[in-house]
């Protein structure tokens, strides 16, 4: 359950430029967002509007031109790319659009990457790897690769390995934009199941239904959030 007062994230009055050429391109214009342990945000706004970008600076992934946002009450502004890289492998599990999976590693393989890179034991690092899987439900099939599984499986086997570390924060792009209407109901329905079990979720997304299945939503418009 959402735990008011207990903030994961906080971003005040956030900006991000980014130049082309000599052109300076302000994706975010003053965004303000608050998460709280046990959110499920959908984040909505037309194509260009700065979803995404919201999404990488709330997971440490990019830095803000000004404005803040502290993560677990640290300012990532003040974090070396060495220590959000830290803190993303501990505290943000990561989910895309066109799911980012390592075609020649079988499922179990891509999930316990996360789990390798933070130095778990391989032992239990495989035990991880396959209960997470089972928990999405494809715990027959662990040893099958990227291409031998339908697009719906390869996302579910990206969202188990966001889960691997067990973060603080998931954060999913897009995450149905590449599905059947079917499939993404079956996406949206696992979320919402994580997020009862007490998962942390910020979504960005375009699909209607994904967003009206969030426990809260806010609009990104021109680089701006709004309620």
């Amino acid at each position: 359950m959402r735990g008011a007062g207990n903030p994961i994230v906080v971003a005040r009055r956030v900006t991000r430029d980014y130049w082309k050429g000599r052109a300076r391109v302000r994706a975010l214009r003053g965004a303000d967002l608050t998460v709280e342990k046990g959110d499920f945000l959908a984040v909505t706004g037309p194509s260009g509007s700065g979803k995404s970008t919201l999404l990488h600076l709330l997971g440490g992934v990019d830095v803000a031109t000004s404005g803040g946002v502290h993560f677990l009450g640290r300012d990532l502004a003040r974090l070396t790319v060495e220590e959000r890289a830290a803190l993303r492998l501990r505290e943000v599990g990561l989910v895309f659009q066109r799911f980012h999976l390592l075609p020649m590693l079988t499922a179990i393989e891509n999930v316990e990457l996360p789990l390798a890179a933070a130095r778990v034991g391989r032992r239990e690092r495989r035990a991880r790897a396959a209960a997470v899987l089972e928990r999405v439900g494809l715990a027959d099939r662990l040893r099958h690769r990227p291409s031998e599984l339908s697009g719906g499986q390869c996302q579910r086997v990206a969202i188990a390995r966001a889960l691997a570390n067990d973060p603080a924060l998931v954060l999913a792009d897009e995450p149905t934009g590449e599905l059947d209407r079917a499939t993404s109901r079956r996406v949206l329905a696992l979320f919402q199941e994580l997020n009862a079990d007490g998962t942390t979720l910020v979504v960005a997304t375009h699909d209607l239904d994904l967003a009206a299945g969030a426990h809260r939503r806010i609009e990104v418009v021109d680089g701006t959030t709004r309620p």
